[in-house]
């Protein structure tokens, strides 16, 4: 038992896979898929490379590998290279697959063979192995996938596979050996397969795989037109029967001009749902024993032949479609070598068939890996715990439905045990699923019935809200309205009350001026009236003295009497004088007395007048005061107005925008109260749909 790595031929666009499991369902071996994550990949060392995944991938989520593009790159380096075509190429290309030797000319393929003479070599080994070893069975290999199906699944089969290598092996050895002039060339494959890398890689014989879909992509890509370029005929020895190999029996209609009567002994198929399952059957006929089998097993991969393999794209066209062109390059092969006498022909194209057949030199031997296959196959124990998780829990729950992918539920059970897959993907298991959510939902349902006609009750009470809020929200409207047009008139008043209060405070000001000037006017009168006091102070003092002078006057008068008295007749007139004298001082005293009077009633008007100033510039000082605090406070008052005045317009902008709010929570209110109407009908069809699931 051995292993070995296989390369990839095979990817996956994971950007377009579904997981939709088409490619498990195409798949003969099933256990190289991994379905147990979001998206499928590929164990390259479990695949075959028989490439039917992607013939039935409609995602385009399946691509294959091919070196279309190494070759070029290498050909525009300047490597020296040459090139092998197998004969499918005549139904890829319909009458221009020798235009195609000359765009390989024109990338510097210095010669081009067909596969087909290839083809023609391996039918005379096979013949020839049976000739010589009289073999049980047969098993015919050319196709790699074949090959590597026997190698990895049922070794047992080995010794059965021809010894003999394939058409394109041959046309490599063939080359290697009888034209040394490209002994060291790398070998470009012009294949229908994408297989045959793994054949390559397992040989050491080929240096590029390139599909025939990649070399038809990279002509459009570039916008290159075959008919631009000439026929180049291929070198060597031509094909005669075997330019059929690439159509379904073309091995037999060779082997046919050895060996007549052939196709007696020889079991013909091909498709990956017809050979696998029957290789697997002649496998468990072996172990049992005592079984015939055909001497020569014809066996193809692909359904339609090469001409529909994975690397042409073709597999869906029709049959006829694909072989005419096959066909009529075998009649113009036919026609060309003009066989009047068949069997002379036919010993002479033998003749020179075996000047480039050599025994040993297209012997094949193959490995054993059958250590890749590390399916692990669960017991009865291991299916009955696999099958409880995939809701199997009785023999009719195995339904075998093949939804899946996989054909059987045991088949489904060992890939979940091999954690190649998940529960999730078992139609059953989902069934089983929706039949258990079924019944929670109808509870559910019940539930939610009962939820819905109190949804339904509490958007009856929320419309009623909604439509007293409506009516409140109104009512705000109005309120806003009327407290927009008082605040308006408000703000007006205040406006005009500040206005007046400032031509108040200048007039206020003016007093304060004018009060100022009279406390100034007052203290001067004071002042005055002061010094009117001294100065009649002085009157006084002065009076005092002409009374005291009258007094002494009327008294020098009486002494002057007396003594003109005593002059007699000679004072006389003395006397006369003296008693005017004294009348005069006695007027003149009198006239002091009522001045010194009139003067002490001055000065007691002028200290009354003083004390009543005094008192009165107190009160000027005390009022001056006052109004300065009420020039203050009036001004503070000015301020709070000229604000009361700004804050007024701020607030009726404000209701403004309050009133427009509320007619847009209005607005909100009726729509609100359109979408719970909505709510409930919603609420009432689901109501419906609810009876319709309990039912």
């Amino acid at each position: 038992m051995g292993t070995g790595t296989l390369a990839p031929v095979i990817r996956i666009d994971e950007e377009k896979c579904i997981n939709c499991y088409a490619c498990i369902t195409a798949c003969p071996v099933k256990y190289c898929m991994d379905g147990s994550g979001d998206t499928l990949t590929i164990n390259g060392d479990l695949c075959i490379g028989c490439g039917h995944c992607i013939a039935v991938c409609s995602h385009e989520a399946r691509l294959l590998i091919d070196d279309c593009a190494r070759f070029h790159e290498d050909a525009r380096r300047g490597d020296r290279i040459i090139a092998i075509v197998a004969p499918a190429i005549a139904s890829f290309f319909p009458g221009k697959f020798l235009k195609l030797n000359g765009y390989l000319k024109s990338l510097g393929v210095e010669a081009i063979f067909d596969v087909s003479f290839g083809a023609e070599l391996t039918v005379l080994s096979y013949i020839n192995f049976i000739r010589d070893k009289n073999p049980r069975m047969v098993i015919a290999q050319p196709c790699p996938a074949i090959v590597t199906f026997i190698e990895i699944y049922h070794p047992e089969l080995l010794p059965f596979l021809s010894p003999a290598d394939s058409p394109m092996l041959h046309s490599i050895k063939m080359i290697r050996e009888y034209y040394p002039q490209y002994r060291n060339h790398k070998i470009a494959v012009i294949s229908p397969c994408i297989a045959k890398k793994r054949e390559f890689d397992e040989t050491g014989m080929g240096d590029y795989n390139i599909t025939m879909r990649a070399v038809r992509d990279h002509l459009e890509e570039k916008k290159l037109d075959l008919d631009s370029y000439p026929a180049v005929e291929y070198i060597g020895a031509p094909a005669e029967r075997a330019v059929t190999f690439s159509a379904p029996g073309g091995l037999l209609d060779t082997a046919e001009r050895f060996v007549p009567g052939i196709r007696r002994r020889t079991r013909k198929i091909e498709g990956v749902h017809t050979i696998y399952p029957y290789l697997t059957e002649v496998a468990g006929l072996l172990k049992k024993g005592g079984a015939a089998f055909p001497l020569l097993v014809d066996c193809l991969n692909c359904e339609k032949g090469c001409n529909g393999g994975p690397g042409t794209g073709h597999g869906e066209k029709a049959l006829d479609e694909l072989e005419g062109p096959v066909l009529k390059r075998s009649a113009e092969v036919e026609q060309k070598l003009n066989p009047k006498n068949a069997s002379r022909l036919y010993a002479k194209y033998n003749k020179q068939l075996n000047r480039y057949w050599k025994n040993g030199l297209y012997i094949r031997t193959y490995r054993d890996l059958s250590g890749n296959n590390t399916i692990r196959h669960p017991g009865e124990a291991e299916l009955t715990q696999v099958y409880r998780s995939l809701r199997k829990f009785n023999p009719k729950d195995i339904y075998d439905c093949t939804a899946c992918g996989y054909g059987s539920c045991k088949a489904m059970a060992t890939a979940i045990y091999n954690k190649l897959n998940k529960p999730e993907n078992c139609a059953h298991n989902t069934h089983a699923l929706l039949e258990e959510e079924k019944k929670l939902m109808t509870g559910v349902n019940l539930e939610m019935m009962k939820d819905i006609d109190l949804a339904i009750h509490l958007i009856d009470g929320i419309n009623n809200v909604v439509n007293d809020l409506s009516v409140k929200v109104g009512s705000q409207i109005a309120a806003v309205d009327k407290s927009s047009t008082v605040t308006g008139r408000m703000t007006s008043s205040l406006k005009n009350s500040s206005d007046l209060s400032l031509q108040k405070r200048e007039s206020i000001k003016e007093l304060i001026d004018n009060a100022a000037k009279g406390q100034e006017s007052m203290r001067e009168t004071i002042e005055s009236v002061q010094g009117i006091s001294q100065s009649v102070d002085g009157i006084a003092s002065a009076i005092k003295i002409i009374s005291a002078i009258a007094a002494n006057t009327n008294l020098l008068a009486m002494n002057a009497a007396i003594e003109a008295a005593h002059a007699g007749d000679a004072g006389r007139g003395f006397a006369v004088v003296a008693d005017e004298i004294r009348r005069l001082s006695e007027t003149t005293r009198e006239n002091s007395r009522n001045i010194s009077q009139t003067l002490s009633n001055i000065i007691g008007g002028i200290n009354i007048t003083s004390k009543r100033s005094g008192e009165t510039d107190s009160l000027i000082n005390d009022m001056s005061i006052e109004i300065n605090g009420f020039a203050n406070t009036l001004t503070e008052l000015i301020g709070i107005f000229s604000e009361l005045s700004s804050e007024g317009f701020e607030i009726s902008a404000t209701l403004e925008s309050l009133r427009e709010l509320s007619a847009a929570v209005k607005t909100g209110y009726g729509e609100m109260l359109s979408m719970t109407e909505k709510l409930k009908e919603d609420m009432n069809s689901l109501s419906s749909v609810s009876d319709r699931i309990v039912i």
